[in-house]
């Protein structure tokens, strides 16, 4: 299997042995499960891990579920986009409506697969989110997943490993910049693309360079399968910005959809591409040009913007109004249908020409 954090290749072990974390000493404690009951031993391995033998050498020691590899093929989605573009909003709101049954519809439940990596990543964003405090941009140098969740359906069950990882990282073209690396692990990609306000916007501006969008696309191109069965979504972000403006209004209006509708998917997608043009920001259409299954959407991880807490010379910001998601798991849906987790005649279409 390829670990998704160091992207190296081993033979997953099926020893009994097992790490514990022991909370009161903060460590990792080896475990031989093979005495216990056949019920102990899964209950055991469920809330275990077990250590990465990184054969590369090159990443800081780290640890993966015992039951990684008991479902189907790890489903690794990255998060690709500048600085500020609002990608830690947007990843903790969606993670967020999956939680509160924001699949259902489309007969798909979430779990924790990592149960600390969870209740970490929920104490940092989504408590915090809830809360209307908005979140700091994700520090750089960070090379573990975001958050690993399980999620069951149509499609079967399949861990899903979130990566979001600094803008500047992604911008960077430093050979040994280990913090971008899940790119040669990942098997779906959401670029995400934040509009500037619309009053600034009126006329389109000169074609401007998305860095951080073409070094990751030319590093897709060059994995040896290519670009041929990568899925990738483009998210607009941000776009409560856009609630007066077409086409980005009708979309909004709408809401979350219920069911999987290859045609719908396509006009938004079109209507996407469309607004990006018009604005000058034709290079983060890149994605939607290179590979051959993606989509396009319109989104809002909080509904409106934050205002400084205490006056304008404070750092801190706050959603004043609390947060309102808004087609969050759009993106989401859309890998989840191109990747087989979502069954259907439309679910099979979505990303098509």
């Amino acid at each position: 299997m390829r670990c998704p954090i160091c992207a190296d290749e081993y033979p997953w072990p099926d020893d009994p042995v097992i790490s514990l974390f022991d909370e009161e000493n903060d460590a990792y404690q080896l475990v031989d499960v093979s005495t216990a009951t056949p019920e102990k031993q899964a209950d055991l391995a469920r809330r275990g891990y077990r250590e990465c033998p990184n054969p590369s050498g090159d990443t800081p020691q780290h640890y993966l579920p015992a039951t990684y590899v008991d479902y189907l093929a790890p489903l690794v989605i990255g998060l690709v986009g500048a600085p500020a573009s609002g990608k830690t909003h947007l990843l903790t709101a969606m993670i967020r409506q999956a939680y509160m049954g924001g699949l259902r519809a489309h007969r798909i439940t979430t779990a924790a697969l990592d149960f600390r990596r969870h209740a970490d990543f929920r104490s940092r964003y989504i408590d915090r989110f809830e809360k209307g405090d908005a979140l700091p941009g994700t520090e750089t140098g960070v090379v573990e997943a975001a958050d690993i969740l399980l999620l069951r359906g149509p499609g079967g069950e399949r861990p899903v490993t979130f990566f979001d990882v600094a803008g500047e990282d992604l911008q960077s073209t430093a050979a040994l910049n280990r913090s971008s690396r899940f790119l040669v692990g990942a098997n779906a990609v959401i670029f995400v693309y934040a509009p500037e306000d619309p009053l600034e916007t009126k006329e389109a501006a000169a074609p401007t360079e998305n860095r951080s969008f073409d070094l990751a696309v030319e590093r897709l191109q060059g994995r040896p399968a290519g670009t041929d069965r990568l899925p990738v979504t483009v998210a607009v972000t941000k776009s409560d910005r856009l609630r007066y403006v077409a086409p980005a209004d009708r979309w909004l209006r709408r809401g979350d959809e219920h069911m999987v509708d290859a045609t719908r998917i396509r006009a938004e997608s079109r209507d996407v591409f469309s607004y990006l043009h018009h604005i000058g920001a034709g290079a983060s259409l890149g994605p939607f040009e290179t590979f051959k299954r993606c989509t396009l959407h319109f989104v809002s991880a909080s509904g409106g913007d934050a205002i400084p807490v205490g006056g304008r010379g404070n750092l801190d910001k706050h959603f004043a109004r609390g947060v309102r998601p808004i087609r969050v798991l759009e993106p989401l849906v859309s890998i989840l249908a191109m990747t087989g987790m979502i069954t259907g005649p439309e679910a099979s279409k979505v990303g098509l020409p």
